[in-house]
């Protein structure tokens, strides 16, 4: 319930007092979360195309992301981990500059704050 709670209170701020449009060169680089969770890295290929990589902070094993839909406001993300045959939703919006927020939509939702590292 608490988790709900945070959840909903960070979706209603960020339609209240709007979200940062993403600008893709400002995702690069590694985004640390703020609880044991996964490692995010953004890059874009030789065709200046957006990939993301998420690696578990657990286990180090890298998710597989399925699909990354970029929107002007948020990023739909969903990642499968192999080893367990685990598959998660994500959206992320970019807070400010160095925050990053994702909504992860499983059997419980949760909200992680990453921050922009390098």
């Amino acid at each position: 319930m608490r988790n709900l709670f945070l959840v909903l209170t960070l979706v209603f701020s960020s339609c209240v007092f709007g979200q940062t449009k993403i600008k893709t060169n400002d995702l690069i680089g590694y985004w640390k979360p703020d609880i044991e969770s996964t490692q995010l890295f953004f890059w874009k290929d030789v065709k200046g195309n957006l990939q993301m990589q998420e690696i578990s902070g657990t286990s180090g094993q890298p998710l597989d992301i399925v699909t990354l839909k970029i929107e002007d406001n948020y990023i739909c993300v969903k990642t499968i981990f192999e080893y367990t045959d685990y598959t998660v939703d994500s959206t992320f919006m970019l807070k400010d500059e160095d925050t990053l927020i994702c909504i992860i939509s499983d059997d419980e939702n949760t909200a992680i704050i990453y921050k922009k590292i390098k």
